[in-house]
């Protein structure tokens, strides 16, 4: 997970060799039902997951129970079976994203037919945001000896939290969605924490979820502040300590 090298640190005194940490990635590829569909740059762990979450926010599984066999070797490759045929062309519609290991999302969730609203009754008070975030800051040990990893959690109303660090944010989204789809968890009532910026796909990403509410610690782009808007996302942003920007949503916090 975590490698070391020689790196020569320079700082007031001069320079001097000396070991630091470095985060290891790989090159990870998907195979649908005997198929290249693509390669993901990513950590070298939580394949399965990171292989349904993506393939449900794609569209291409409508539930976890859609999928007949998954398995994932030691070396990235990562083999889904699915118990119908996925209908899909690779390259339709899609647009490199501002996101981490040159992602791309289908833009054809942009069309006003999928950007539907999300529901429920899901409220959070300010303590309660400002407590989430305090935990989510805290569950960051790869961030923190590394400096090289986003974080994403999803946090439920009764305690539940799943949580990963990955190299790309949308990574890391997608393995705490996959999780949530194998443990069979209502998706659509927790809450999405993220420690990047809200771009474009993230927002339609968590849209395609049923997440009402994401919150970030750092800023959204003018595109997700709109989806958020048009499907009534609750978009937190700048969540930092004791204090939060709401761009979106405003009716959910109380």
């Amino acid at each position: 997970m975590i490698d070391k090298t020689i790196i020569t640190r320079y700082d007031q005194e001069g320079s001097r060799q000396a070991e630091d940490p470095v985060i290891r990635e790989l090159r990870a590829n998907l195979m649908i039902n005997g198929e290249l569909y693509l390669s993901m740059m990513c950590l070298p762990q939580h394949f399965e997951e990171l292989a349904v979450g993506f393939m449900f926010s794609e569209g291409l599984i409508k539930s976890y129970a859609d999928i007949s066999n998954i398995d994932a070797t030691c070396t990235g490759n990562i083999f889904v079976f699915t118990h119908e045929p996925v209908v899909y062309n690779k390259n339709e519609n899609r647009v490199l994203v501002s996101g981490c290991a040159n992602g791309s999302v289908n833009m054809a969730f942009l069309n006003e037919a999928n950007l539907q609203p999300l529901s429920g009754d899901l409220t959070y008070s300010y303590e309660e945001i400002v407590s989430m975030m305090a935990t989510f800051s805290g569950q960051s040990p790869i961030f923190k000896e590394t400096g090289a990893v986003h974080s994403a959690a999803l946090l439920f109303k009764n305690g539940e939290n799943i949580f990963f660090e990955d190299i790309g944010r949308h990574n890391a989204v997608d393995k705490v969605v996959g999780t949530a789809l194998m443990r069979d968890l209502p998706i659509s009532e927790g809450a999405l924490l993220i420690s990047g910026r809200v771009s474009s796909e993230i927002a339609l990403k968590t849209t395609r979820l049923g997440i009402p509410v994401m919150i970030s610690q750092s800023a959204p782009t003018s595109m997700s502040v709109a989806i958020a808007e048009k499907v009534g996302m609750t978009l937190v942003g700048f969540a930092r300590g004791r204090r939060f920007n709401v761009y979106s949503g405003n009716s959910r916090i109380t």
